[in-house]
């Protein structure tokens, strides 16, 4: 059985996600359009986050939109550990930009598994 996750425990896992992917809030503010108090309030719990921006963020941090939704004990994020401390921007890009044809090739394979 699938509990739910409250406001406050998906914004602790954005702004875990952010901070993993190597963002600032003011990076993800310029990236989205979304102000900087705004995520702020998100990551915090004091704002709610509808899916569609929910799924936004999960694609910029490229996390699956299930990570931010399941128990840990129902969904184990795999996760690409990368220290971005000193890295130029174009190289956060590239390191987001794999892990999200990590997840998508993941899946893909959960897409074909179901089919069969």
């Amino acid at each position: 059985m699938s509990s739910k996750l409250t406001f406050e425990e998906i914004g602790q896992r954005l702004r875990k996600a952010r901070e993993s992917s190597g963002f600032t809030q003011s990076d993800v503010e310029e990236m989205t359009g979304i102000n900087r108090v705004t995520i702020s309030n998100i990551e915090r719990g004091q704002k709610k986050i509808d899916s569609l921006l929910l799924k936004k963020f999960a694609r910029l941090y490229g996390y699956s939109l299930m990570y931010f939704l399941e128990e840990p004990e129902e969904f184990e994020e795999v996760s690409i550990a990368f220290r971005t401390e000193g890295l130029d921007d174009n190289e956060k890009e590239n390191i987001n930009w794999t892990k999200k044809i990590l997840f998508n090739f993941n899946d893909l394979k959960e897409i074909k598994k179901d089919g069969e």
